[in-house]
This record gives structure tokens, C-alpha cells and sequence, in this order.
């Protein structure tokens, strides 16, 4: 009996026709599949429907089988045209080429770079690379760095022909100040960004990230790190500007210093953080508002641009503009400055005043070479029957 039959009772003539069948089988051996043929190179090229140059993927070497169609490429490099002229250039260490080219799998160490001034690199373990969809689907660690920013995610889909990067799974944007190297290993990026989704262009530069965005700075000459918190992101990374939509909330590490302010407008490459709308905030027992700041995330300074006022226990401040350098806690205030308070109904007025702001929020000002009015209300002494009225308040 043949291998592969259950044995089983089986009548006279079933009998004879299963020794008959399986002596024909075993005559009838199938014989081995044929090996598949080794070329001792690929070069597969696709033309647009206008005759012009869509995509070509070369190979040292390579391996076709003939029943499933597929060829298997070694060390494989492409690259696809836009209007016949080189847009991105492709690598990985294999390549499983489908039928004639409708799929085609690169694995290993993939690298997709757009070309240009400013080129953008696209790396992975794995891609499935449809040419006829102009389609890119990229589901094992996706990275998208050019010199200055980097986004991983845990999965992305690169739609060519749209210039548009798809990028899901909680990705992460970090940013340097400085240029990177493409490919190089980078030191931990001072800027990092958590969001829940990216489409970004990379060629053009523009991103959209709805959703919640949380970003945080982190320097080595800070005790703290700067946190920030908004409802969404768009801009474009190619002019380094960046929209934090509304509310956005900034504070430091343990939240004892926050603002809290309307969109808010990144500039990358200084950085700064700018918003024309009014905002508030805090630190420590300090608490500040006006109608328009900017933050220097690189200088750590805080500029107060219009309707500047402060207020702690017993002591309130108003000012056109107010400016703030946190590590040091040096503070000035400058345009018709006032200054009120509380004990004797002191009330201040000057061109500029300067101070300092302590670890706990507290502020304490000075003048020095500006000139200053000061008016105060003097302690009533106990009054007699008979005593005269009280003084008028002193002005110096």
C-alpha cells in the first residue's frame, strides 16, 4: 500500500484495484520540483503611459521561479522617476519581485531617499512596494529623518504620486537645532513630540498632525525639563514653521511655572515659541498675564509684547512690555510702569523697573539711574481729642 493511504478492510475486487493504483503510483513518482534559474544579474525597468521612465530595480544577482513567478533579488537598487526625471532612489539587502512587477517586498535594512537640496531618507525592515498604485506600505519600524528632524511611528503608507507620508501608531517627532547627518547615529534630540498621528510631505514640506501633541525640551544647562501640551499641529517643516492649535499649556517639570495661551506659532530654528493672543500663567506665587509672548527656548528667556501685569501677595505690576530670564530669574519691565502696593498704599511709577525672581515666585524691583515717582500713605498716629487731621499722602 502506498504511503499516505489509512489502512482499512477492503473487498476483493477494492482490493486489486488499490494494489493495482499503488503499484502505478509508485511507478509514477512525481518527480522533484526543478530548481529555480540564477541569473547572474536583474535589471527590470517600467515606462509611463507617456513613454517616459516610471521606475527601474537592478541586482548583482538574482533567482526566478518559473511556476510561481516570483524573482528573488540580492543587495537590489532602484529608482523611481517623476516626470522622467529621478525623484527617489531606493536599497535593501533582498527583494522578492512579484509577477512583472505588480508587487515587489524589500526587506532588510530598507533606505528610500527622496532627492534633493534638502534630501529626506525613509527607512525600514520591511516594505511592499505596489509601482502600479504608486504605493508604499511600510509596516516594520518606519523612520523618516531628514538633517534636523526625525518621526518614527510603528506603522506608515507613502503615497508617491501625492508626496504624502502616512505615519500611525503614536509617532515621535524629534528635532535638533544643528544638521544631522543622514543615517548617522544622532545624539538624544533636545526636542521631542508625541502626537497621534502625522501626514506629512516630504518634498514640499507640509504636516498635519490632529490630536493631542506632547512635547517636551530638555537641556543640559536646565534643572527641569519644559513640557508642552496642545490640541493639534500643522505647518510646514521645510520653512520651519510650526501652529500649536489652542489651548496650549507650557510648563516646566514639577508645574509650578505654567502659561497658558491660544494657537501659538513654532519657529524651529531659533526656537521660538510666539503667540499674538492673551495668555496667563505663573510661577510659584507669580502670576502674570498679557496680550501677546514669546519664549526663547534656546536663549530660556520670556518676553511679555503688550499689556504686561504681574501679581503677588501685596504687590501688583503693570507695564507695556516685560521680559523674564528664568535659570537666572532676572526680570525688567519697561513703558509706563506702575507699580502698587499694598503696605502704606505705596504707588510707583517709572520708565523701567528691574528685579529678580526668586525660587519661590516671589519679585522683588529696583530702579537703579531711572527716574521714579513714589507716592505712600503714612500710619495715622493715634489721634487725641483735639489732634489734627491726617497728613496728605507723601510724593517723592
Amino acid at each position: 500500500m502506498s504511503a499516505g493511504l489509512t489502512p482499512r478492510l477492503l473487498r476483493p475486487g477494492a482490493l486489486a484495484l488499490a494494489l493495482l493504483l499503488s503499484g502505478c503510483i509508485s511507478r509514477t513518482r512525481e518527480a522533484a520540483a526543478p530548481e529555480p534559474f540564477v541569473f547572474r544579474a536583474l535589471d527590470l525597468r517600467q515606462q509611463s503611459a507617456t513613454g517616459q521612465p516610471a521606475w527601474d530595480l537592478t541586482s548583482p544577482e538574482a533567482r526566478y521561479d518559473l511556476n510561481r513567478r516570483l524573482a528573488q533579488a540580492r543587495r537590489p537598487r532602484g529608482t523611481v522617476y517623476r516626470n522622467g526625471q529621478p525623484y527617489l532612489n531606493l536599497s535593501a539587502e533582498s527583494a522578492t519581485v512579484i509577477g512583472d512587477g505588480q508587487a515587489i517586498v524589500l526587506e532588510g535594512e530598507v533606505r528610500i531617499t527622496l532627492m534633493g537640496r534638502d534630501p529626506v531618507r525613509i527607512s525600514a525592515d520591511q516594505v511592499r512596494w505596489l509601482p502600479g498604485q504608486d504605493l508604499m506600505a511600510i509596516d516594520q519600524r518606519p523612520v523618516a529623518s531628514d538633517r534636523r528632524l526625525r518621526i518614527s511611528a510603528g506603522s506608515a503608507r507613502y503615497h508617491l504620486n501625492q508626496d504624502r507620508l502616512e505615519l500611525r501608531g503614536a509617532p515621535l517627532l524629534e528635532q535638533w537645532q544643528q544638521n544631522q547627518p543622514l543615517g548617522a547615529t544622532r545624539a538624544a534630540a533636545p526636542i521631542r513630540l508625541r502626537v497621534s498621528r502625522v501626514d506629512w510631505r516630504p518634498a514640499q514640506g507640509g504636516i498635519e498632525a490632529p490630536g493631542l501633541v506632547r512635547a517636551e525640551r530638555s537641556d543640559s544647562g536646565s534643572h527641569e525639563p519644559l513640557r508642552l501640551t496642545a490640541t493639534g499641529l500643522s505647518g510646514n517643516l521645510r520653512q520651519g514653521m510650526l501652529a500649536l492649535q489652542a489651548p496650549v499649556l507650557l510648563r516646566n517639570g514639577s508645574g509650578s511655572s505654567w502659561l497658558r495661551a491660544g494657537q501659538v506659532h513654532w519657529t524651529i530654528q531659533q526656537p521660538w515659541l510666539t503667540s499674538a493672543q492673551p495668555f496667563r500663567g505663573a510661577v510659584n506665587q507669580l502670576q502674570a498675564s498679557g496680550a501677546g509672548w514669546r519664549v526663547n527656548l534656546a536663549e530660556q528667556t520670556v518676553l511679555v509684547s503688550g499689556d504686561c501685569a504681574l501679581q503677588q501677595p501685596g504687590v501688583q505690576l503693570t507695564a507695556g512690555r516685560c521680559f523674564w530670564h528664568w535659570p537666572s530669574g532676572r526680570f525688567s519691565a519697561t513703558g509706563q510702569v506702575l507699580l502698587r502696593r499694598s503696605a502704606y498704599g505705596q504707588i510707583t511709577r517709572a520708565t523701567q523697573l528691574q528685579g529678580q525672581i526668586g525660587a519661590n515666585g516671589l519679585a522683588q524691583f529696583s530702579s537703579p539711574g531711572a527716574r521714579v515717582d513714589s507716592s505712600f500713605m503714612l500710619p495715622p498716629p493715634s489721634r487725641r481729642s483735639g489732634s489734627p487731621p491726617q497728613a496728605a499722602p507723601v510724593v517723592f
